[in-house]
Order: structure tokens, then C-alpha cells, then sequence
């Protein structure tokens, strides 16, 4: 029905959004009027930007971790869960 790049309308502008919403677009003004637009894919981070992040939030750095992780440790198990989300994460850097 409808195409990137095609100028819209008052008439079909709530069709073209209807449209553009289940085709991965958006309308954009362009000068005086209105042109569907491919929406651009969304960039994650690395899995090594996400585990520097996290160590950077919880101060849950590698050797923290391991400290953390060890059988009797004291530590609570939040810290732990939080210590097994980051170490499960980073396993993939150390492969």
C-alpha cells in the first residue's frame, strides 16, 4: 500500500502511519511536507562495552566477582545474582 519514501498526505496520513508502524517506518517532514522513512535499526552494545558498564555500576570488577562468587563468601545474594549476570555475560569475551 505504501512505500519508503513516498510523500503522504492529509487523506492517508493516518493509513501511512498505521503502515508504517507494522513495516518498521516512521513519517518525517521533509520541507513543506510529509515522506515515510525506513526507521534505522537500533545499535547494542558489545557484550564487552555491556559487562565495562556494569563493572563501571556495581564496582563488581573480574576479581571482585570471582571474591564474590566463591562458596562461603559472606557476600548477599543480590551481590551474587548480580555477580553471576556479569560473569555469565562476560564468558563470551573469554572465549
Amino acid at each position: 500500500m505504501f512505500t519508503i519514501g513516498q510523500i503522504v498526505t492529509k487523506e492517508n496520513y493516518t493509513q501511512a502511519a498505521l503502515w508504517c508502524n507494522q513495516n518498521g517506518a516512521h513519517i518525517e517532514k521533509q520541507g513543506g511536507g510529509y515522506v515515510i522513512m525506513q526507521n534505522t535499526p537500533d545499535v547494542l552494545p558489545s557484550a564487552a562495552e555491556r559487562v565495562a558498564a556494569w563493572e563501571a555500576q556495581t564496582g563488581l570488577t573480574r576479581a571482585v566477582r570471582e571474591l564474590v562468587l566463591a562458596e562461603n563468601s559472606g557476600a548477599s545474594a543480590y551481590v551474587k545474582a548480580k555477580a553471576q549476570e556479569i560473569e555469565t555475560l562476560a564468558v563470551v569475551l573469554r572465549e
